[in-house]
């Protein structure tokens, strides 16, 4: 009887102590969620994190794929530049039929090159020590999903792109909206051996 009422008050509590911290971390900045805004990060983020895109002013209205692609050093010599690949197709696979995805999973790329993007100035260039970072983080990423050694060959530069399609109306609507996809495509980057650990 005893181990029932132990395991009882354990998860109640544990239950409140999630609770407490999903308040904190969502509720208006006070002097509690201050002073320990770290250890509330560090609990809610990344499994944990709030999106309010859908309920903001300007929700989004664009599908954003990052695509990226890879110059590889073939046995023979000869360097060969790869097709595009989607990841963000590659995440979405992953994700449709998981019954419990991981928030890092679905957000890890998306992340990345949002911050990236509003790092860049109007030459599409990465502005100050954010932007180098971001640049750095979304280089990791890319670098970790083609992997060393891609198409036969071994990485040698990527370069990155995002394929911007706006929703269109829906069929109901008299609406006509252009649904043409656009790209960024960035510059080639280096990649390091330490690029991929």
């Amino acid at each position: 009887m005893s181990i029932i009422v132990l395991v009882v008050v354990g998860v109640l509590t544990g239950a409140a102590v999630h609770m407490g911290m999903l308040f904190l971390g969502t509720a208006p900045a006070n002097s509690l969620s201050q002073q320990h805004a770290a250890g509330i990060n560090n609990y809610i983020g990344p499994e944990f994190a709030q999106e309010w895109k859908l309920f903001a002013p300007n929700p989004v209205s664009v599908n954003s794929h990052v695509q990226a692609r890879a110059k590889v050093l073939m046995p023979d010599g000869s360097l060969t530049t790869t097709g595009w690949v989607d990841l963000t197709a590659i995440d979405e696979a992953q994700i449709v039929h998981n019954p419990l995805p991981s928030q890092a999973h679905q957000n890890e790329l998306r992340l990345a090159w949002t911050n990236f993007f509003v790092s860049l100035d109007a030459k599409d260039r990465p502005v100050g020590l954010f932007g180098n970072l971001m640049q750095q983080y979304l280089l990791r990423i890319v670098a970790h999903r083609l992997g060393p050694h891609f198409n036969g060959g071994t990485v040698q530069r990527v370069q990155v792109r995002s394929a911007d399609t706006p929703v269109g109306a829906p069929p109901w609507s008299k609406q006509h909206s252009n649904t043409r996809t656009s790209y960024l495509v960035l510059p080639w980057w280096t990649v390091k051996a330490e690029d991929f650990k």
